[in-house]
């Protein structure tokens, strides 16, 4: 067991086939991202199921994240050609193309109307910002504030409170629908600007019998103004810091990450830092310093998950690009203890949890090589994970879709295993099964939590010590 530190990749072209995906497997992915903003349906389908035949033959756990679009704005341009604009001149968003004008149309249509006088809107990934001069039903006139190209389709932001778009689309609505033929591990919600957008996607799962985790991403001002309340109902939390990095100022941006991920880790779910980690490798072989640095300091913060995007998906050099990843975070796990934060016990499980890892720092002298958490929902294993000790976590459960829902905790590896007892009797080849996943020896010790009851979810109640 290397990094604890998991890794999530998005697949694209450059990614696709069995031979990659074995090797990003092997350089150490753990989750892999698929984005529905790009490619069909059927493409999805077809590559979610070539990972898990993959990760059956090589007999580990990998989980599959589906990344729905949301209440995204996109643009198109005249027979989807790029427009040169220069500083200070004027650009025109309409719902029809005008003849000796520089114009766009936006979807949804539904946008044009919460454009306002004096609001700022940013295209290119933010690189181009634009001011709305003047409105009118049937045109809206920007001025950019620097030159800049604009190509078709990508994305446009528009910094307001406003912007009360349908969390979800006609596009994911399409997608959930058929669910059951992607049979993803996690869901990425886009644009989550409230606790009700969470809501409105769990309501609509509850429908079906997939037992899916929901991922907010977090990506505007009124996600950041509501980020307590969107912890507490989400399963986990994106770091989107692209669009993030759009609609807060830059230089607020670190705080934000850091503030966030101790926000999750107090609520153990996993958090994901995205975006532009590692982007220069997309062409290049090496990262630079930065982004070398960049790394490090998500790891350091506390990070469950670190992001890789165009640079598994479309870049030159997929396999290098995790290697890489993979080398940081081991390295930083080892050689720096993560971020202590201020944690508070407030249920029976917590304050066992607590317990166990005052052990574990108070009892140097024991040798305590891993701790084995048997659990039915995950939830004793998110907790301890929040500490971020430099310890194995591994997480024996019944169930299936809690295995899956382990895989982006910092530490933990979970292993399914069938228990046959109602009442807990501490499995005699437990020394021989972790051994194999531990190298173990005479006189180490493992910490193991569990609760009496196999099947009782939220009954963990005992802290044992075995010896080797």
């Amino acid at each position: 067991m290397n990094k604890k530190t998991k890794i999530m990749a998005t697949i694209g072209p450059a990614s696709e086939g069995e031979e990659v995906i074995t090797r990003l497997i092997e350089a150490g992915v753990n989750i892999f991202r698929f984005n529905l903003k790009h490619n069909v349906f059927e493409w999805h389908e077809k590559i979610i199921c070539r990972v898990k035949e993959v990760a059956e033959k090589m007999k580990v756990e990998v989980a599959i994240l589906i990344d729905l679009q949301g209440p995204e704005i996109r643009i198109d341009t005249e027979n989807g050609d790029d427009i040169g604009v220069e500083e200070g001149e004027s650009l025109f968003i309409a719902n029809r193309f005008v003849k000796d004008q520089k114009t766009i149309k936006i979807s949804p249509e539904v946008a044009v109307k919460k454009i306002k006088t004096g609001n700022l809107v940013f295209l290119n990934n933010g690189d181009l910002r634009l001011k709305v001069i003047k409105t009118s039903n049937k045109l809206i006139e920007l001025q950019a504030e620097s030159k800049a190209t604009i190509k078709n389709r990508k994305s446009m932001n528009l910094v307001s409170r406003d912007l009360d778009l349908p969390i979800l689309p006609s596009h994911d609505l399409e997608v959930l629908a058929r669910l059951d033929r992607l049979d993803p591990d996690y869901i990425a919600l886009s644009f989550v600007r409230s606790k009700k957008d969470i809501e409105i996607l769990k309501l609509l799962l509850s429908k079906t019998n997939h037992k899916v985790k929901i991922i907010a991403k977090i990506e505007n001002l009124m996600a950041i103004e509501n980020i307590e309340e969107i912890i507490k109902v989400a399963d986990g939390i994106m770091i989107a810091r692209g669009d993030l990095g759009i609609e807060v100022a830059i230089n607020e941006l670190a705080y934000w990450q850091k503030k966030i991920i101790d926000l999750c880790r107090k609520e153990s779910k996993p958090v994901i830092v995205a975006t532009q980690m590692l982007g220069s490798m997309v062409e290049n072989l090496q990262p630079t310093r930065a982004e070398a640095t960049d790394v490090s300091n998500a790891v350091f913060d506390g990070t469950d998950v670190l992001m890789l995007s165009e640079e598994t998906s479309v870049g030159k050099h997929p396999v290098r690009v995790v290697k890489e990843m993979s080398e940081i975070a081991n390295f930083c796990e080892k050689v720096q203890e993560i971020r202590k934060i201020e944690i508070q016990t407030e249920t029976p499980t917590e304050v066992l949890v607590d317990a166990a890892v005052k052990i574990i720092l108070n009892n140097k002298n024991l040798k305590i090589k891993a701790v084995v958490i048997f659990t039915e929902s995950g939830n004793t294993a998110r907790i301890f994970s929040r500490y971020r000790l430099n310890l194995p976590i591994i997480a024996m459960t019944d169930k299936k879709e809690t295995v899956k829902g382990l895989v982006m905790s910092f530490g933990v590896e979970s292993y399914y295993k069938k228990f046959n007892e109602t009442n807990f009797r501490m499995p005699k080849s437990l020394v021989k099964n972790i051994s194999s996943i531990v190298p173990l020896e005479s006189g180490d010790t493992l910490v193991v939590i569990h609760g009496n009851n196999w099947m009782e979810s939220e009954s963990t109640s005992d802290i044992s010590l075995v010896t080797v």
